[in-house]
């Protein structure tokens, strides 16, 4: 239940995430062609879409965790036995729960001067920089913290012996794993154009 919900979050983070994306890339485009035909003479798109990738990659990454799609060279892990190998990905996990703490923390100290300091774009728009770093902060937070719950439930899987819940919640995805994902998609659409 607990893991249900902290997945279907960490989905609508990414997707609102991907959304600020898509509507920053229409605010470029739209801002282009209206500097192309002179009919606005300012710019905002960049520093919106730049505020845009910063929160949508942020409010991405705890997704990606729950998806095992971190990137990770595991060409030595693969070829260890079924307990070290388990053992590598509960750690491999557990560093990128830190690595998470350590963006957090800095993220955190840049949000708090800039709160401090009452910060503000120098720009047309003059935007006060708390409110997209602590969209930022936020994505960075959650992250961390889904990094650190999936580390302590593959080390509490580890530590049952239970390897198969491990490899699910640690382990990248194998060939296999993603040959019979790709099957499933494609027979999902195969009878949805049916």
């Amino acid at each position: 239940m607990l893991e249900t919900t902290l997945r279907q979050i960490s989905l609508v983070m990414s997707r609102l995430g991907g959304g600020m994306l898509l509507a920053a890339a229409l605010l470029v485009a739209v801002e282009v062609s209206l500097r192309m035909s002179r009919l606005v003479i300012f710019s905002v798109g960049t520093e919106l879409s730049s505020y845009a990738l910063a929160v949508g990659a942020a409010w991405s990454f705890a997704h990606v965790v729950f998806e095992r799609a971190h990137v990770r060279v595991d060409v030595v892990s693969q070829r260890l036995p079924p307990l070290p190998r388990a053992f590598f990905d509960v750690l491999a996990m557990a560093s990128l729960a830190v690595v998470g703490f350590l963006l957090t923390l800095a993220a955190w100290t840049t949000f708090a001067t800039t709160l401090a300091l009452d910060t503000h774009s120098n720009t047309t728009l003059a935007t006060p920089l708390a409110v997209p770093q602590g969209l930022w902060v936020a994505g960075i937070g959650w992250f961390t913290f889904i990094a650190a719950y999936r580390t302590a439930t593959a080390a509490a899987a580890l530590l049952r012996r239970d390897l198969a819940e491990v490899t699910r919640i640690a382990a990248p995805p194998s060939a296999e794993d993603e040959a019979s994902e790709a099957a499933l998609d494609a027979r999902s659409r195969m009878e949805a154009e049916s």
